[in-house]
């Protein structure tokens, strides 16, 4: 499936070229018919090529009057051959030369220009050979330096056929639409049929719709699935990327979408108010882009406002490249690699374009680092693993789904990109999660200066918990067990259960301090079950030195009070399992007499059996686990 657009000056003939071609009259609006001239977007199709070889081929017909240039941008995007139309009879005019520098800044590169309406000038040939000189001229130097120029008549018939067999050899030269499995279709149409709903159009992108799948809505995050599928009027099951599709949504309404919209799967493009660029400012503009400079933006098919940063310089002048951040004035769906032009609001003019190099940059920049100034260029000019890299620092750590779906690479050279990065050790892979280098040092360092700062602060404590950890860090668990994992096999921690130290690390009393310890411990075989308290504990070592024994494992809280040494625990809880195995069930009552203390002590292991998951509890009793 490809797609071919028609671009040239107001009354040159385009419309009345796509029905020739095809048979289809585009102008479908009465306010067309009436003016003579394309409004918005118009929409035909034809067989091109043959036997075998045929492809159906879809025509947006664009319009060519200065009041609808915008209309015109929505058109363009998303096709693979530009049909330039320049009248015979008039020869390039105005809109001419804003429809081919258009096309130049979204870097159409196929193309091929039909000299409409050489009827009118049959009698002259020596106009023909000046128009046809003076166009070559201005296509010079453009995207479209070389395309063929075919003198036709729609009127006649004449060169139509030749037109059509140039037209297919520049499709079937056209290198074919990436499927990445991320499909997206730029909404250029929305309206409703009785008994259907809502059904929008676009020219579906980098992946495959099916029938049935659910859809996500950008920049709205409205979610909906797909009804049915059609193109020219033949319903599918699959939509294919590069093709003209028509949708019936289910679960969005007319009313919450425009233009501009995108149809998305899940998850596979966001939105955003700022994203970097890089831009080429048009020779023939009038005035430099200036810092601060309010624009029209032309995205995919959509239209808004935005704000120029400019980044590195406080102007571009016609005809000099540059780097910028756009502040949009609403939210926008782009991906790297959309290209986009922009147009003065007032009075309305076509002053340049280019291509989003990061969508979501996170804040605006300095505009004068040089650091920032290179990252741009990498991201513009650098090798796929120099991209990859660069994407991996921004969002790390992330999953590799989430990589390979943002970095705007094709999906084989991105997983050879990653492979090459993960080889050298730039890119470390912490289970599902991938990581920089750099950014794994930063965690690394980050982990153990935590943990050497603990026991400075707390030098009776083993070690710090994995949770306070965790916390500490603001990781989730998806990257902070992996991390933990390959910290410990580095040997640059230690775990102790639940508890983390540095490597080496031990807790060492003074004198004093194993003296009142020594003491507790005769107060605990003295007592037996009936131990001293917690607060008692603490009051009779210090609080530091109680936790240091609780994390070194010689006393065993089972409740908020109550707490055992060592020796003790392990007798109690294997005299109340050998009497849960001999009865089936205890309950508080029994354990009581059969320890002969009080109710304090009885509940409070019943519930530390509760706990360990020794035990359930059922009514009253307690029974296996």
């Amino acid at each position: 499936m490809y797609v071919i657009g028609t671009a040239g000056h107001v009354d040159h003939g385009k419309s009345t070229l796509v029905e020739a071609l095809t048979g289809i009259d585009p102008d479908r609006l009465a306010e067309e018919k009436a003016r003579e001239m394309t409004i918005d977007l118009g929409f035909a199709w034809l067989q091109l090529g043959d036997g075998a070889t045929q492809a159906e081929v879809g025509v947006v017909d664009v319009p060519g009057h200065r009041d609808f240039i915008e209309n015109m941008l929505a058109g363009v995007g998303g096709i693979d051959v530009a049909l330039f139309v320049v009248a015979a009879d008039e020869g390039v005019m105005p809109q001419t030369r804003e429809h081919l520098a258009i096309l130049d800044l979204l870097e159409v590169r196929g193309g091929v220009v039909a000299l409409t309406k050489v009827d009118l000038i049959a009698d002259d040939p020596d106009w023909l050979e000046l128009v046809t000189l003076d166009l070559g001229e201005v296509l010079h130097g453009t995207a479209l330096a070389d395309a063929p120029i075919i003198p036709v008549s729609a009127k006649t018939g004449a060169g139509i056929a030749e037109l059509k067999q140039v037209l297919w050899q520049k499709l079937a030269d056209a290198p074919p639409r990436p499927d990445n499995g991320r499909p997206r279709l730029p909404i250029d149409r929305i309206f409703t049929l009785s008994g259907f709903g809502t059904v929008v159009t676009g020219t579906l992108i980098d992946g495959r719709f099916h029938l049935g799948d659910t859809i996500e809505i950008q920049p709205t995050g409205l979610k909906g699935r797909i009804r049915g599928l059609q193109t020219h009027k033949t319903k599918l099951d699959v939509a294919r990327p590069g093709s003209r599709v028509a949708i019936n949504l289910t679960g969005v309404d007319k009313d919450d979408l425009a233009r501009g919209h995108i149809v998305a799967a899940p998850g596979v493009i966001g939105h955003t108010i700022l994203f970097d660029a890089a831009y080429r400012h048009l020779l023939d503009a009038t005035k430099p882009l200036k810092h601060n400079s309010t624009v029209k933006l032309f995205v995919g098919a959509a239209e808004l406002l935005a704000r120029v940063r400019v980044l590195g310089s406080e102007r571009i002048e016609p005809g000099q490249t540059g780097w910028l951040q756009l502040a949009t004035t609403e939210p926008v769906a782009v991906t790297r690699g959309d290209r986009f032009i922009l147009r003065r609001p007032s009075p309305g003019e076509t002053i340049g374009g280019g291509r989003v190099l990061d969508p979501h940059p996170g804040r605006q920049h300095r505009r004068f680092r040089p650091e920032t100034v290179a990252r741009l260029k990498t991201l513009a000019q650098g090798t796929p693993a120099e991209l990859l890299l660069q994407t991996v620092r921004r969002l790390e750590p992330t999953s590799e789904q989430n990589l390979l779906q943002t970095v705007g690479l094709e999906a084989a050279t991105a997983a050879a990109a990653l492979t090459e990065l993960e080889a050298s050790g730039q890119v470390v892979r912490l289970e599902q999660q991938l990581i920089s280098q750099a950014g794994w040092q930063t965690l690394v360092s980050q982990l153990t200066q935590l943990v050497a700062d603990f026991h400075k602060n707390y030098p009776l404590r083993l070690g710090i918990s994995r949770e306070e950890l965790r916390s500490r860090l603001k990781l989730k668990a998806n990257v902070f067990n992996p991390l933990m994992a390959q910290a410990a096999e580095e040997n640059l921690l230690t775990e102790a259960g639940t508890l983390v130290h540095a490597p080496g690390h031990a807790v060492r009393f003074s004198p004093q301090q194993q003296a009142k310890i020594d003491a507790l411990r005769r107060e605990f075989s003295r007592l037996g079950i009936n131990s001293p308290s917690v607060k008692e504990c603490k009051t009779a070592v210090g609080e530091d030195v109680y936790f240091a024994l609780v994390d070194l494992g010689q006393l065993k809280p089972i409740s908020a009070d109550v707490v055992y040494d060592q020796a003790t625990y392990d007798k109690l809880i294997a005299r109340l399992l050998a009497e849960l195995a001999a009865k089936g069930s205890l309950n508080a009552a029994g354990v009581r007499d059969l320890l002969d203390t009080s109710r304090k002590y009885a509940i409070g292991l019943l519930e530390h059996l509760d706990e360990r998951r020794l035990t359930r509890r059922v009514g009253d009793d307690r029974v296996p686990f």
